[in-house]
């Protein structure tokens, strides 16, 4: 799965490191999102998630704090807080250092997805497996 490139939902999703590569401490990936899109609200218990901007704008909301992100931004997301994100207008590009393991949750999805629609439940128990779980499953990546 290293350096293959997948469709995530719409969006393109590179994975560049992976978690055994990092003596299980992280992995890094890189995602190219259309235009207004983005996961359903989030947490992760194994560790905090952090998005460097590479292009467009993106709006965090982290706990209860919304923050406005653009190209050469950093954003971190402590490990067990609520979170979500959505691309702007124009789409955009980031790469994200990952709690360790979540590259396969992404990887088995793009697989599945490949094949057709996957339902809520059957993504929320991939995700749980994985460390990414649900808060909600509003406007999981469709426009918002």
């Amino acid at each position: 799965m290293k350096n293959e490139t997948c469709n995530f939902h719409g969006t393109r999703m590179t994975i560049h490191v992976i978690t055994d590569e990092t003596d299980g401490m992280y992995s890094v990936m890189c995602f190219e999102h259309p235009p207004n899109v983005g996961p359903a609200l989030h947490m992760h218990p194994r560790g905090s998630e952090s998005f460097h901007i590479l292009d467009g704008q993106y709006q965090f909301l982290i706990g209860d704090k919304t923050i406005d992100a653009k190209k050469g931004d950093t954003i971190t997301v402590p490990k067990g807080v609520s979170h979500k994100f959505n691309s702007g207008k124009d789409g955009g590009q980031f790469l994200v250092i990952s709690p360790p393991g979540l590259e396969n949750y992404f990887y088995e999805l793009s697989q599945l997805l490949s094949n057709g629609i996957v339902e809520w439940n059957v993504e929320s128990e991939i995700a749980g497996k994985y460390g990414q779980i649900f808060l909600e499953s509003s406007n999981h990546w469709t426009s918002a």
